[in-house]
């Protein structure tokens, strides 16, 4: 029975040590990207949490002497315990991704400026912004879209990322120090990629002074 408990602190041991010293990785200069607190978590921590279980487990079980019955008892409240711990992680996990996409979707939407109107010079930077009521995100903020002329039109692209299922999404569109447009996005709470396109449609909004009359297409 001692063997046995060793062996499951060992693991406890193994497995907590492992993921402490991933998360601590940071404060001795293995950075989070690309994986470096991990290795630092199988390398370091990992063997070191083994030890500790161990050590753990062989203490507890001499602690209740020649009584197998402790024994047995302290095991099975070790084993339940982990598969609760283990249990609620997975619920709470389920949870809190439970409004979240398959996989990520990019938002795609095509400005176009009116007829007569010059396409902005070609360093003049532009940002969309996804807004719902799930997540907030933006396209980078160094974007330089390129400008075509499509039916006598100037039209340009830009994309960002969705992660989270809603069907209150809206496309705010802001070229170089102009106004910011806010086109409602029509898409499904859980699109498929490249299974939505909008027709050409006008701001809901506008936030700030001047601009354009500008359209969009926003497509998923």
């Amino acid at each position: 029975m001692t063997a046995l408990i060793v062996i499951v602190w060992s693991v406890i041991g193994f497995i907590a040590g492992g993921m402490i010293a991933t998360e601590l990785g940071p404060l001795f200069g293995w950075r989070h990207q690309e994986g470096m607190s991990a290795y630092f978590g199988l390398l370091f921590g990992s063997p070191l949490g083994l030890i500790a279980g161990a050590v753990f487990g062989f203490q507890m079980s001499r602690s209740f002497g020649s009584d197998a019955k402790k024994r047995l008892n302290f095991l099975f409240v070790t084993l339940v315990s982990v598969g609760a711990l283990v249990g609620g992680a997975f619920a709470f996990e389920a949870y809190r991704t439970r409004d979240h996409l398959d996989s990520m979707i990019w938002l795609t939407c095509t400005m176009r400026l009116p007829e007569g109107v010059a396409a902005p010079p070609k360093d003049t930077k532009s940002t969309l912004e996804l807004r719902s009521d799930k997540e907030t995100r933006r396209s980078s903020q160094y974007n330089v879209p390129d400008w075509e002329m499509k039916d006598g039109r100037a039209t340009a692209q830009n994309s960002v990322e969705v992660y989270r299922a809603t069907v209150n999404r809206n496309a705010a569109i802001a070229i170089g120090d102009g106004p910011t447009y806010v086109f409602k996005v029509g898409a499904p709470a859980r699109p498929k990629t490249y299974s939505y396109e909008s027709e050409w449609m006008t701001p809901v909004t506008v936030e700030g002074a001047g601009g354009v009359a500008l359209e969009a297409r926003c497509g998923m």
